[in-house]
């Protein structure tokens, strides 16, 4: 995720990280040389371009402004939900830490156990998210059992859920809590698993495809056609009319191809690291910690 102010005037044009441009520059030249070929060719051969108004292209690219608007806006809705959905991870976790804090304290070795599970938790639905393998980092935070369990486990997260879930029930069967305590814990947990779910509804439920290729081939062939019809009026302009349309099309279809990847490692990613680290913080002082890990660093205005 990019993290910085608004550029100055002129600093928006010179502006490179963060910017989408570099990924669709293949495509804004190959339109821009293209243009160039037609101007080669209007003036040896002028006769075989018509003199076209704007107009003429005004219908095409209408519709392909509200079929781009569309996929942006749906590819918008996915980064947005991907966030609350992030959001209400840490919501529910600090109260799992604040309910746990409360009954049993910050040396109860039941509370110690609770806490590293959740750390584990966090990071192992942060890297199944992006398509990682977890298990490295969740040595530091689950005995040897416990590891065990979860790397057998078709889904991760829900197994670590399942743990500390599996804790509730023995802690009620000894006495350590009281059914209407656990009732709260309980009701904490139901609600991880339900971004554990909305994630993976994220991850599993891309865009459809023919909608994607369509407004593909509608962006290609628009900005190929264009310089064929605007280049008896706009002659040696042509190719930087072109390439600006490119930019404008091409942009922002790349631009929504990041955004409905809301886990993506991409300048436009949400920022999962910062988020389980921030968190990890928090679990860590709940457990007493004084030496808390630094936060994620922003790097070159990127934080990930």
């Amino acid at each position: 995720m990019i993290v910085r102010e608004k550029p100055g005037f002129l600093a928006l044009f010179f502006v490179y990280q963060g910017s989408i441009a570099p990924r669709v520059m293949p495509q804004i030249i190959l339109v821009a040389l293209l243009s160039a070929l037609m101007v080669v060719l209007h003036a040896h051969f002028p006769d075989l371009f018509p003199v076209l108004t704007t107009s003429s292209f005004a219908f095409l690219g209408v519709a392909l402004s509200l079929y781009l608007g569309f996929r942006n806006n749906a590819c918008y809705e996915r980064w947005w939900e991907g966030r609350r959905l992030w959001g209400q991870l840490l919501v529910e976790g600090r109260s799992l830490l604040r309910l746990s804090l409360s009954y049993r304290g910050v040396d109860s070795e039941r509370h110690q156990r609770m806490v590293r599970r959740l750390i584990a938790f966090t990071q192992c639905l942060r890297d199944q998210v992006r398509d990682q393998d977890p298990m490295p980092g969740l040595a530091n935070w689950l005995r040897f059992d416990e590891l065990s369990r979860v790397e057998s486990s078709v889904n991760r997260p829900e197994a670590l859920l399942g743990l500390i879930g599996e804790q509730l029930a023995t802690e009620v069967d000894s006495g350590g809590l009281d059914p209407v305590t656990v009732r709260n814990f309980e009701q904490r947990l139901v609600s991880l698993s339900e971004v554990v779910a909305g994630c993976e509804r994220l991850g599993n439920t891309p865009l459809p495809f023919a909608y994607t290729l369509l407004v593909h081939r509608i962006c290609y062939l628009y900005c190929f056609l264009l310089p064929v019809g605007l280049v008896a009026g706009t002659g040696l302009a042509t190719p930087l009319l072109t390439a600006i349309v490119a930019y404008a099309f091409f942009g922002l279809d790349e631009l929504s191809q990041e955004l409905e990847r809301p886990f993506g490692q991409t300048d436009n990613g949400l920022a999962l690291d910062s988020m389980t680290r921030t968190f990890e913080r928090e679990c860590l002082q709940a457990l007493g910690e004084q030496h808390l890990p630094e936060p994620e660093p922003c790097k070159d205005y990127r934080l990930t």
